[in-house]
């Protein structure tokens, strides 16, 4: 079942942003999961409270629980001081519930392109359709996709590094990727001091993420490095125990989509480009970004 609930919104870092400081992310885009009414299911969820966020989200912005922050809506540009609770209960990474008690919301209206929420300011946004966090949505695994990932780092291992994934519609690797088949994709901030394999497992298991959601049959994982590839294969051992642990992270999101057919496969730099320029765009704008395709989501993950 689709339901409307996609925004694109902006939460800024709680931590120094300073020039000189480079250890962290200014910031982090990604769409929040918003439910415009109370809704009773989310509630007993979440309780009364009405903006929650991930874990993992709040440790990469150093946010606490009941801090009050910043949320930007990037569509309109207006940002709106929320009170937050930290859970791991939502399927989402944030989840915006009940606007207009909140008080962002003035009035609301639903048509076939979604629901168009004006704002206490007059202006309106649209809540696009989504079927990636509906806790109603019948859950049915079908359909293949292709997750590319890669990892930089400056002066290796001594410098602001970054990683980068994209999920495209199919199993079959093209050099020329259209941003049509584009599912979902991401330029995330790694900090300082990180080696390149490092990021090129970060990037994969953000994309694992992201593809996990998607209620796949298929995924095929794509990489330029041969030896990430060969260690997710088994046929090189670990010994960086650093990377060991990442790669315990990997085995973890899989296992938990235990249904869910996964093959790896060595690919040239040169079909890699999107994810080596998510991840390179990231180190210079030390922020993270993460945006979905929901038309073709939806279109993907609909019952037949």
């Amino acid at each position: 079942m689709v339901v409307c609930g996609a925004i694109q919104v902006t939460l800024p870092s709680c931590r120094s942003n300073s020039k000189s400081d480079n250890s962290c992310m200014n910031s982090w885009s990604l769409p929040a999961y918003v439910a415009s009414l109370r809704s009773p299911s989310l509630s007993m969820a979440t309780g009364d409270d009405l903006v929650v966020i991930r874990p993992r989200i709040a440790q990469a912005l150093n946010i606490s629980d009941g801090d009050e922050v910043e949320f930007l809506f990037n569509e309109v540009g207006e940002s709106f001081p929320l009170k937050v609770k930290i859970s791991d209960q939502i399927r989402s990474d944030i989840l915006i519930h009940d606007l207009l008690t909140l008080g962002i919301a003035k009035s609301l209206k639903m048509d076939n392109s979604g629901e168009h929420i004006t704002l206490q300011s007059g202006r309106v946004i649209l809540s696009k359709p989504q079927g990636m966090w509906a806790g109603m949505r019948i859950y049915q695994q079908k359909g293949s996709a292709r997750l590319y990932f890669d990892g930089a780092s400056r002066n290796n291992p001594k410098g602001p590094c970054g990683y980068g994934f994209r999920i495209v519609k199919g199993e079959s690797a093209c050099s020329n990727d259209s941003d049509e088949d584009m599912l979902v994709e991401g330029s995330m901030y790694g900090g300082m001091d990180r080696s390149s394999n490092e990021m090129e497992y970060e990037g994969l298991i953000e994309g694992l993420i992201w593809a996990t959601r998607l209620d796949l049959k298929k995924l095929v994982i794509l990489g330029d490095s041969q030896l990430i590839i060969k260690q997710l294969t088994g046929e090189y051992s670990i010994r960086n125990h650093r990377l060991r642990a990442l790669h315990k992270k990997v085995c973890a999101l899989l296992e938990c989509n235990g249904n869910l057919e996964t093959s790896f496969e060595h690919i040239p730099r040169e079909q890699n480009a999107y994810a080596d320029l998510h991840a390179n765009q990231a180190i210079l704008t030390r922020n993270s970004v993460v945006s979905c395709n929901w038309p073709k989501i939806n279109q993907m993950m609909a019952k037949s």
